[in-house]
């Protein structure tokens, strides 16, 4: 029956040996939300592994992004009307033990990023979103910051920020809030949080290229993950043509709120330069005691033919990123290609460490270092699986 294919279907072997319907007790409608999915959330209690353990709920409107407090689960769903005005509809539930029940929502203008977009502080959620078009001058791009009680009612906000920008990363610390917008520069935005009713811009930092993402070093330093750009004359007149270049790390002073400042930064390949990190901040690597940073990477640069750009090098490197010392390389654990376009399966996805060893891995194989100067020690590859011989890692020791 067509009804039996529009409910979500669960499997629990400690209940049932095969696939079951959802019982229709357990599914509910997301109100505002458009989207013709579900979003389904399973509770498992871990500790005790019992049956009864396991609680699945669904919600018809599904959710785009998602953020989670100790407490508290959050949904987002993006709402387009027929005037391109875009809202953003956030749902709240409450979480106890495997008991998940929903609470309240609010519609806010404009779309929310990604998790680090949201947060949860001292019973109130925060968030920023863009509202508007870059390309549209009659519904120009702006950014806000919105406050929420734990109600979701609106008690703060700073709104219209970096207009004919967009936000590129964010990140809640504590009183303060992080934002970089982007469209010809870079503008990091510093907030003070602190008071709920009254959030408010304390500086402001404008410099070439952005971060798609924002990870806190110490209290007073952030670094940021994302793009150099390029200026480049538009041969029509106007504005300039900004295309991106080479992955780019940056080092950002906040100790003083009101002067933001970019202390340190590396630039790696060319333009198609690309790192998963730039997307996906569990592919970072962090060593905390030795200030360790690492990531996937495929390094791009312009070949000598017109508009062509070739794969140079794919694997990982890492840094030691410190305030006082900034971005120091310290190994190189990329391969030098041979062809045109990377083998997916031999892309290093994540790194890991275990007492003094680093790990990279791949679809198809795990690769072992020294964490003191990151000389290769060994290779497992995934059983019945043949790879071609490849040229020796190269790496930089300390």
């Amino acid at each position: 029956m067509v009804e039996d294919q529009l409910i979500p279907k669960v499997y629990d072997s400690a209940a049932a040996q095969k696939v079951q319907p959802l019982a229709l007790d357990k599914i509910s409608i997301l109100p505002g939300a458009m989207e013709p999915s579900y979003s389904v959330i399973t509770t498992l209690d871990i500790e005790s592994g019992e049956e009864g353990g396991v609680n699945t709920k669904a919600y018809l409107g599904s959710g785009e992004q998602l953020y989670m407090s100790p407490n508290h689960l959050y949904l987002t769903s993006t709402n387009y009307q027929n005037n391109q005005q875009s809202t953003s509809e956030v749902f709240k539930f409450s979480l106890d033990k495997t008991q998940v029940h929903f609470l309240q929502t609010a519609q806010l203008k404009g779309t929310i990023l990604n998790q680090f977009s949201m947060d949860e502080h001292n019973g109130y959620f925060r968030t920023v979103t863009t509202e508007g078009n870059l390309w549209d001058e009659r519904n120009k791009a702006k950014n806000h910051l919105f406050i929420l009680d734990e109600n979701m009612k609106q008690v703060g906000s700073v709104e219209n920020l970096a207009v004919n920008e967009r936000i590129y990363s964010a990140r809640f610390l504590g009183d303060k809030a992080y934002m970089v917008t982007f469209r010809e520069t870079d503008p990091l935005f510093v907030m003070d949080v602190a008071d709920p009713n009254n959030p408010k811009v304390l500086g402001e930092l404008k410099i070439p290229g952005f971060s798609n993402y924002l990870h806190p070093l110490d209290e007073g330093h952030l670094i940021g993950f994302g793009y150099e750009t390029i200026a480049k004359k538009n041969p029509q007149g106007g504005a300039p043509i900004i295309q991106t270049g080479g992955m780019k790390i940056s080092v950002f002073d906040v100790t003083d709120f009101a002067n933001p400042k970019e202390t340190a930064s590396e630039v790696i390949g060319g333009q198609g330069t690309y790192s998963s990190v730039q997307h996906d901040h569990h592919a970072l690597f962090i060593h905390p005691t030795r200030h360790l940073f690492g990531f996937p990477i495929s390094v791009y640069e312009q070949s000598k033919r017109e508009n062509i750009l070739d794969l140079q090098s794919s694997g990982a490197m890492i840094y030691e990123i410190t305030a006082e010392r900034g971005i120091v390389q310290t190994a190189d654990l990329t391969k030098r290609m041979t062809h045109e376009y990377m083998d997916w399966e031999k892309e290093i996805q994540r790194l890991l460490y275990s007492d003094n060893a680093l790990y990279t891995m791949s679809v198809n194989e795990v690769n072992s270092y020294t964490l003191d100067h990151f000389t290769p020690l060994d290779t497992l590859e995934r059983a019945g699986h043949t790879t071609n011989s490849v040229q020796p890692l190269e790496s930089i020791g300390k």
